[in-house]
């Protein structure tokens, strides 16, 4: 099980298995889909993780807000009520980021989920 970036540099150093099967990041080869290279601006490769692993953490708490819903659900509308939920969420980070581009205030989520109908 592989967890975010922010609870493996928790975990200690000599735990071998933890560093082995946990690795956000492996450099061996391990899990080719969590690294990629890229290449700065001098020309230089370097590795870098394939996604944000703590943007997954913050989606998965507050996917967490309706897991009383999803886990009473079958698999299609689980399937249908998760794809739905997860382009609500897209929409708001896009906006809260696009809102904080244009240097106005941003509020919370809880706010937002709020002004659009929305309890979690």
């Amino acid at each position: 099980m592989v967890v975010d970036s922010y609870h493996y540099i928790n975990h200690r150093v000599t735990d071998f298995l933890c560093r082995k099967w946990c690795n956000p990041a492996p450099l061996d080869g391990s899990a080719p889909n969590l690294v990629v290279k890229d290449t700065d601006k001098n020309g230089r490769e370097y590795f870098k993780r394939a996604f944000n692993t703590q943007a997954c953490e913050h989606l998965n708490s507050w996917l967490g807000g309706y897991d009383s819903i999803l886990k009473r659900m079958k698999g299609k509308n689980f399937n249908w009520f998760l794809h739905v939920m997860i382009f609500h969420h897209t929409k708001l980070v896009l906006e809260k980021q696009e809102r904080k581009k244009k240097g106005l205030q941003v509020e919370s989520d809880e706010d937002e989920d709020e002004e659009d109908g929305m309890e979690i």
